[in-house]
């Protein structure tokens, strides 16, 4: 397991974003036995990775803790294993459906939030896929920051999967902290898609 941290300022307040990355070592551990037994093979989860990131520590109590996180998932994906260029290039606001269909564009939210993630078998027929995640723990919109979602701090995760000779093989990306501009780049598909939302571009 690498550990990430991260200091940011939230509500004014100082604190670090831990980050837990590691290759997923079992159904079990990774929460994948929760879907045993509904037509999904758990076990193809081990290798893939997982992540999980959190605030510790933070000087923030109350509701100087409210935070949320914003997850965008880029892939780029491949026609053939010889391919040096992506057939395609699909990034989303990864969300729960439920959220999305009331307009919500958070992945996680609350007093304070975590984030846990743990991709698998995202292939869908492609015969390679470059799956990358931009996180970002971001502001919790309220009357104290005029309703406005605001970066906080972020990194980037994810890996690549194919198959060869028949199985399946996964190679993870290192986790690395990124910058105001990745947030930035990220602001048309966000406005386009959750509109009603208002957001700060980071300096």
């Amino acid at each position: 397991m690498t550990i990430t941290t991260i200091p940011f300022l939230l509500n004014r307040k100082p604190g670090t974003l831990t980050a837990e990355y590691e290759a997923n070592q079992s159904a079990a551990k990774s929460g994948f036995d929760l879907f045993a037994g509904s037509g999904f093979n758990v076990e193809m989860c081990i290798g893939y990775p997982t992540m999980r990131a959190c605030l510790d520590p933070y000087a923030g109590r109350g509701y100087s803790t409210a935070c949320a996180w914003i997850q965008i998932v880029t892939r780029r994906e491949f026609v053939s294993l010889e391919a040096v260029e992506p057939a395609a290039i699909a990034p989303s606001v990864d969300t729960h459906p439920t959220l999305a269909e009331l307009g919500v564009p958070f992945f996680a939210f609350g007093f304070p939030a975590e984030i846990f993630d743990a991709p698998c078998n995202n292939l869908n027929g492609l015969a390679k896929l470059d799956w990358v995640a931009d996180t970002f723990l971001v502001t919790l919109p309220s009357r104290a920051n005029d309703y406005t979602i605001s970066r906080v701090a972020g990194f980037r995760w994810g890996y690549i999967e194919y198959d060869l000779a028949g199985k399946r093989q996964v190679e993870i990306s290192p986790l690395s902290v990124t910058g105001p501009a990745v947030w930035n780049q990220h602001l048309s598909l966000l406005r386009n898609r959750f509109p009603e939302w208002r957001y700060d571009e980071s300096k």
